[in-house]
Formats: C-alpha cells, sequence, structure tokens
C-alpha cells in the first residue's frame, strides 16, 4: 500500500507556513521608524537590562547587578534572529551606551576601530 503524503508548497510538510523568499524576509525584518526591530529577542525586556553600566559617579547602581545585566543582555542577544542588523545600525548610529548586537558600548567602539584600521591598510 502506497502511503501519500500532503505537502503544502513544494519542498514543506506544513502547508499552513507559508515559503518567503530572502527579499521577503529581509523586508520582514526592517527596523521602523523609531528603531525596533521585528522578531528581535529583547521585544518587551525592560531596557534597564540593556543599559547598566557602570558609573563611577552613580552611588545607588550595585556593580555586581551591572555586571550580570550585562551578561543576561549578552545571552538575550545570543540567540536573537536579528542580532547583526541590530549591532550595524547601533555602529552606523554611533550609540554611546548600552548592549546592541551582543557587544556594549567598548566593545563596539573597539570593532569601529580594528574596521577602520583594516580599512585603511
Amino acid at each position: 500500500m502506497t502511503r501519500h503524503v500532503r505537502r503544502g508548497l513544494r519542498g514543506t510538510a506544513h502547508p499552513h507556513l507559508s515559503a518567503r523568499s530572502p527579499i521577503a524576509s529581509a523586508v520582514a525584518l526592517a527596523p521602523s521608524p523609531d528603531g525596533d526591530l521585528p522578531g528581535a529577542a529583547c521585544q518587551g525586556m525592560k531596557p534597564d537590562l540593556f543599559y547598566a553600566e557602570i558609573d563611577p559617579e552613580d552611588d545607588e547602581l550595585d556593580p555586581q547587578w551591572a555586571e550580570f545585566a550585562t551578561r543576561r543582555a549578552k545571552a538575550v542577544c545570543a540567540g536573537c534572529p536579528v542580532k547583526e542588523m541590530c549591532l550595524a545600525l547601533a555602529l552606523r548610529r554611533g550609540e554611546p551606551h548600552g548592549i546592541f548586537g551582543g557587544l556594549t558600548a567598548d566593545e563596539r567602539r573597539a570593532l569601529k576601530r580594528r574596521t577602520s584600521r583594516k580599512a585603511a591598510a
């Protein structure tokens, strides 16, 4: 007896999911005018987690909490589907604070210096 498997679109076993072209996927992940990236892993999370940098003049912020928040934010970014786009936008805008694309402000500045040195060489 022959078993027939119904498939939606050619090559998919899930007829309720439509196949999307790479261009359509890129358009769907384009940032909105207010800077939000659809599909970002950080959507709905508290922004304090991504802006917990230690300020030597601020006595209220616990350095241990800031370190924990930085590690947690980087963990959220690690599995984000739009991580590279987020980082590219932060580099283009020159974000002075916060964690974007899994990198802190200092790490982004160092990355920018390295890429400018490579371009000059």
